[in-house]
């Protein structure tokens, strides 16, 4: 059905899957401030679960080779384990907590990144391992399936451990993809995509493979250094949005 809450819908999406398709994430969590305002969060969170996994599988269809596959395998069990405790806990844990913390480890790893880029702080790479660093793609599940924003999280994680502009966003996309891919398994098994849900997947699509086309044509036009720089970006943009999501819950 035509309307111009849908068309609103469609160029949001188109917009925000652009920036994903550069960084490998933020698509979520720049369309749901803007669609909260037409849709019920209910009704939305199911469909960008969507987007993620639009997003990512024909990415990976023709980048699977830039997935850097230990990173990606150790994430894996973790963001699922996440996801599981994310759909269970979303009604436990308050959401206001959640999302401040979400927004200041955006803020914190943006910050350093672009302190770094600039040559301000250069801090000496420590070679041992800190098993707490582990905590981040399992609370990035949780994200995932609680608000369908759990890639700045995987992202956090993925920057501490990757530096090529091709592997973290190939490597981004995987996770975000599979995560997005059972946690949208079972929402069908429970019969959400139906109705107004079912409707605006049918816009979700033309939009989403439209900015697929491009942003795969801006994101060959940019070198590392740009990559970073407007990754960075986007999770300063990202945090303050969540971080006034959260001040507005308390």
């Amino acid at each position: 059905m035509f309307t111009l809450s849908n068309l609103l819908f469609a160029l949001i999406i188109f917009l925000a899957c652009i920036v994903s398709g550069l960084v490998g994430f933020g698509s979520n969590i720049l369309a749901l401030p803007l669609l909260s305002f037409f849709f019920d969060t209910r009704v939305i969170v199911p469909v960008l679960i969507l987007t993620v996994l639009f997003n990512g599988l024909p990415r990976l269809l023709t980048q699977y080779r830039s997935v850097n596959l230990p990173v990606y395998l150790t994430m894996l069990p973790l963001a699922l384990l996440g996801g599981f405790l994310g759909i269970h806990m979303v009604n436990i844990l308050p959401e206001s907590w959640m999302k401040l913390l979400l927004a200041f480890l955006m803020l914190l790893i943006a910050t350093k990144g672009l302190l770094e880029q600039r040559g301000i702080w250069n801090p000496q790479p420590k070679k041992s391992k800190n098993p707490l660093l582990l905590l981040i793609p399992l609370f990035g599940g949780m994200m995932q399936a609680a608000f369908a924003c759990g890639g700045p999280v995987f992202n956090l994680y993925i920057l501490l451990k990757l530096q090529q502009k091709e592997q973290i966003r190939a490597t981004m996309f995987a996770i975000g993809a599979t995560s997005a891919g059972i946690i949208a398994l079972q929402y069908l098994l429970s019969g959400v995509y139906q109705g107004q849900v079912l409707q605006l997947v049918g816009w979700l699509i033309p939009a989403a493979l439209l900015a697929y086309m491009v942003s795969e044509r801006l994101f060959r036009q940019i070198n590392g250094q740009q990559f970073l720089q407007l990754l960075y970006i986007v999770l300063i943009i990202t945090g303050c949005i969540t971080g006034w999501q959260a001040l507005q819950l308390f």
